[in-house]
């Protein structure tokens, strides 16, 4: 138990510090345990050597901030423990198999999670994969424990690549698939896929990350097409499975993107309690109706905000409005700068959208301000019917002197 304490402090330590320079022999003195120690308590529960763990989380954050920000390469490198951008090019080359730039700009998705103890983190990848025109053999047995072994022991002379996949019990006889290459012309999918070691706790552990822990939190889901593994061979024996689960992007996927905004200024009122959302918003309306109706005539953008129970809701304004010291009201301003953006084409639950929006930036290690989401709707053409409607949640980011 002392020794799973020591390693999640240390998972927790990475996290905080991985736009930082991260050095294993520092991580070991500062736990109180030697460096080899670290390296193998460090293996044996994550399944990762530390310096590899560092990188692919390093790589993973930075997949995210170049596809959903503007933020110069440059920057990316160096916050990825990266002192040129030719060195942080050739690491990220190495993990995702693509150039940075490539990867921008092509409909390819890396993503490798901070690791729990409680958990296992598989990194995974998806993108477009070629598959081989291919044959079926079908092999049946009593046993399901070890019956790919089974399968992949009666294969002779087999070239090309192999493939495997439960097929349809008949009786008491489960079946395997063994799907290997023949001549032909192949096909495309996009797959979400993930390498992991040849063994039935690996294989077991790899689908149901796959599945119920990777899939139900991205933005892709399950395509109709078949599920398979490809087994991988090394000085003629199968080392590694890689996984190829089939995919497709969600219809109703919401994409979080890093934007810069500029500053807004709302006239806002809190509540609490029962109705405090809609007693909030009254209380704003029916003082710019006897104040100020023009405001609400030209106002285009309403600010909504829930925290420790209470409601906040507002209507933009400008920065100079007065307020009577009797209104019990405030002026909020939302200072510009770097965001966090959610769009909601649902108008959902705020709280759903928030919990999405912080797991996003804890899987990124994104440092943001200690201050809640909130939501912004906005009208288009002053008609407030759904389809003229948009919503956005904002998390407000850690200011970055580079921009």
């Amino acid at each position: 138990m002392e020794k799973t304490s020591y390693i999640h402090n240390v998972l927790l330590y990475i996290e905080e510090h991985l736009t930082e320079e991260l050095n294993p022999d520092r991580i070991a003195r500062r736990h109180f345990i030697s460096l080899v120690q670290l390296y193998r308590d460090f293996y044996k529960y994550t399944g990762h050597s530390v310096k590899e763990y560092i990188r692919k989380r390093r790589i993973s954050n930075a997949c995210k901030k170049i596809k959903c920000s503007d933020i110069p390469l440059a920057i990316i490198a160096n916050e990825s423990g990266c002192q040129t951008q030719q060195a942080f090019n050739k690491m990220f080359k190495c993990i995702v198999g693509m150039t940075p730039l490539e990867y921008k700009q092509c409909d390819t998705y890396f993503y490798f999670y901070p690791y729990s103890i409680d958990e296992i983190s598989i990194a995974v990848k998806v993108g477009n994969e070629f598959i081989p025109e291919c044959q079926t053999i079908r092999f049946y047995d009593s046993c399901l424990i070890g019956i790919e072994d089974k399968a992949i022991a009666g294969l002779n002379d087999i070239k090309g690549r192999i493939f495997g996949r439960n097929g349809k019990q008949i009786g008491n006889q489960f079946c395997y698939e063994v799907i290997t290459e023949k001549d032909g012309i192949g096909k495309t999918g996009t797959y979400a896929t993930c390498v992991i070691n040849y063994n039935e706790q690996d294989i077991n552990d790899g689908w149901n990350y796959l599945y119920n822990v990777w899939l139900s939190s991205s933005m892709f889901e399950q395509s109709c097409d078949a599920y398979f593994e490809e087994y991988l061979f090394f000085g003629g024996k199968v080392r590694k499975l890689k996984l190829f689960l089939p995919v497709k992007k969600r219809k109703t996927a919401q994409h979080i993107s890093i934007s810069r905004i500029p500053e807004m200024d709302f006239i806002i009122a809190c509540e609490k309690g029962n109705h405090a959302e809609r007693k909030a918003s009254e209380k704003v309306m029916n003082f710019l109706k006897e104040q100020n109706p023009l405001l609400i005539k030209n106002a285009r953008r309403f600010y909504v905000c829930t925290h420790d129970d209470v409601y906040v809701c507002g209507v933009e304004c400008c920065g100079t409005l007065k307020l009577p010291d009797d209104s019990d009201l405030k002026i909020l301003h939302v200072p510009g700068g770097n965001y966090a953006i959610l769009p909601d084409d649902c108008l959902g639950d705020i709280n759903v959208g928030r919990g999405k929006m912080d797991l996003w930036l804890q899987n990124n290690s994104i440092d943001h301000e200690n201050a809640p989401v909130f939501a912004v709707y906005e009208t288009l053409d002053g008609k407030y019917d759904t389809d003229n409607i948009r919503l956005k949640l904002y998390k407000q980011l850690k200011y970055d002197k580079n921009g």
